[in-house]
């Protein structure tokens, strides 16, 4: 894509502050200094059920973003990839040699099951915040680690990052599910290959945003907690 083409108007970008979905995006906008608006969506005022924001995305899910012309797009991997193909920014996120791409695109594939397997423990470990879920624990975190291990299987078998040997959309993508791993105490140190990927990627400086989801993760899950025990103790 020619310089000409890039988009460098600014864009409006919905988010939620724990959400590992919009995390990545969150990051990647200003880590490449591209013109947006963030716009925090409270999911826990319900907020993407606003009739405003429905009419942005029907699903009442974040990510979502708003050109200035009103094009509107969401799914997180889908917005990175638009991003890229869409503003300036450094070729190793989503190279446009077609086999290196293929392979971020490979895991994206992956990661609409897989992000979810492992999401799921997380989910388990907070039935105050997830009531309608019920999951099993003990269940759950076996699929989680099923997950994990094709993460080394697959994705990690002969290189250094998730699809190849630079850092690219698909390692910010799911980082921030460990993020959730580590919050309920899910080890990973069985996975070497995972673990170094981890510490690896937390090298560069993704790091801060990673300690900021953790510490924000822990925040919101203590006041759902204390929103519960007053609800609860007002009953007595």
């Amino acid at each position: 894509m020619s310089t000409s083409h890039h988009i460098t108007t600014p864009f409006k970008l919905y988010y939620y502050f724990t959400c590992p979905y919009c995390k990545p995006i969150y990051y990647f906008v200003r880590k490449n200094n591209l013109a947006h608006e963030a716009i925090h969506v409270n999911l826990a005022k319900k907020e993407q059920f606003s009739p405003e924001f429905v009419k942005i995305n029907p699903f009442s899910k974040v990510p979502a973003v708003i050109e200035q012309n009103g094009y509107i797009l969401f799914e997180s991997s889908t917005i990175l990839r638009y991003l890229c193909n869409t503003r300036d920014v450094p070729d190793h996120w989503y190279p446009k040699d077609p086999q290196k791409r293929a392979q971020v695109d490979l895991f994206f594939d992956w990661y609409q099951v897989g992000s979810r397997m492992i999401a799921r423990y997380y989910v388990s470990k907070n039935p105050l915040m997830y009531r309608k879920a019920a999951l099993d624990s003990e269940e759950v975190r076996k699929e989680s680690e099923n997950a994990l291990a094709e993460l080394e299987k697959v994705f990690l078998r002969d290189r250094k990052f998730m699809a190849g040997d630079e850092i690219s959309l698909a390692d910010i993508q799911i980082l921030f599910f460990f993020g959730q791993m580590e919050v309920v105490g899910l080890d990973i140190s069985k996975f070497v290959k995972l673990r170094d990927w981890k510490n690896r990627v937390l090298s560069t400086d993704i790091r801060q945003d990673y300690e900021e989801f953790i510490k924000d993760t822990k925040k919101r899950i203590q006041e759902v907690q204390q929103h519960f025990d007053i609800k609860n103790n007002s009953k007595l």
